[in-house]
């Protein structure tokens, strides 16, 4: 049983969070920093300074899910310093606290009862946004695969270029890769020159990135690889087509499905079954049927020595689990991306190339 609107809710626990600036030491206001700040106090700081350094630019991070509400949310924010977060809006509609009486935002000189009321959201138009009372945030939630705890860490940022560029880059990785979870990615404080919006003067800041310093041949690896780790990883699509081969064989045969035949001299003798009722044509309708004197083999011939290319497919289909050298075959070329003539010709360097990939 579970509870409607409660139990299909799944937060993120927050392990902690990271700023990007620091109060002045004597003054007391903030300052933006050109390093990711840690909390001195939190009990994880001792191995954050050891992975990433006192004053780190980068973070090595992971995308927890795929939902952006959940790892990026953003909309436009006001807080004051009584209610903290009073309104929160999208451009379109806005949820906002209001004092009972007066409809106004509440105001900590003048107590009262307050709810919350759905308001349109004028953006940038909105008075409060003109009075620098309310903002763009967003607040980014990521895993450190490396620092111990289950759950996410989070920088929030009211930067438009920030925003902008995390838009951009978390765009650009699910066209490649079709999604963003699992993906190895840095995390990055890059400096940036912009026009001042005040007196029109170049400044520098400092904005976030996502990044990645290898290509992306090797980040598709690095992805897979970081499947393993988290035990999530995906079928192979080779396993996946062989059960659906089995599938079809069995709905398109039924009861006179024809024994598998063993890829020996004697095949020419093997007992052939009663064909159904279906004709030829439906039943292979875009090729003739498989001839199986032609199937490959899934051992060498007895009494014979085994070749460099039968030794390299042994050796990916017992890492693999595949039963058949054809699999292993599919598996080099369609998974790792291995020229089918180099596995005929060149079988050892191959093996060189890949034999990291099971070790």
């Amino acid at each position: 049983m579970s509870i409607k609107d409660l139990s299909d809710v799944v937060r993120l626990p927050r392990l902690g969070k990271f700023h990007l600036g620091i109060r002045h030491p004597e003054k007391g206001y903030p300052m933006k920093t050109d390093y990711f700040v840690f909390d001195k106090d939190h009990p994880d700081y001792k191995t954050l300074v050891e992975l990433f350094g006192e004053k780190p630019k980068e973070l090595r991070i992971l995308i927890p899910v795929e939902d952006e509400e959940q790892w990026a949310p953003q909309y436009y924010k006001a807080y004051n310093q009584t209610y903290g977060l009073v309104c929160k809006g999208d451009g379109e509609t806005a949820m906002r606290m209001v004092d009972k009486q007066t409809g106004e935002l509440p105001d900590k000189d003048k107590p009262g009862t307050v709810v919350l009321k759905e308001i349109a959201c004028a953006g940038k138009d909105c008075p409060d946004y003109k009075a620098k009372k309310c903002k763009e945030v967003m607040n980014l939630r990521f895993i450190l695969p490396e620092v111990p705890g289950l759950g996410v860490w989070q920088i929030d940022t009211s930067s438009i270029n920030s925003i902008l560029n995390i838009n951009s880059c978390a765009m650009i990785i699910k066209q490649a890769f079709g999604r963003i979870t699992k993906v190895p990615l840095k995390l990055t404080l890059e400096p940036v020159q912009v026009n001042n919006p005040q007196d029109g003067k170049k400044q520098t800041v400092y904005v976030l990135h996502l990044r990645t310093d290898v290509t992306l041949a090797q980040l598709a690896v690095a992805a897979r690889e970081q499947t393993k780790t988290f035990m999530l990883e995906a079928p192979e699509l080779e396993a996946v087509y062989e059960a659906e081969a089995e599938k079809d064989i069995d709905e398109l045969w039924g009861p006179e499905r024809p024994a598998e035949t063993p890829p020996t001299s004697t095949i020419t003798e093997a007992k052939v079954p009663t064909p159904p009722t279906e004709p030829i044509e439906k039943i292979f309708p875009d090729e003739t049927p498989p001839d199986a004197s032609t199937a490959e083999k899934t051992t060498p011939d007895e009494g014979t020595a085994p070749n460099a290319t039968d030794e390299l497919l042994s050796k990916v289909a017992e890492a693999k689990g595949y039963k058949n050298y054809k699999t292993a075959r599919s598996y080099l070329v369609n998974s790792l991306k291995i020229e089918d003539s180099r596995i005929n010709t060149e079988p050892a360097t191959v093996w060189e190339e890949i034999k990291e990939y099971f070790s």
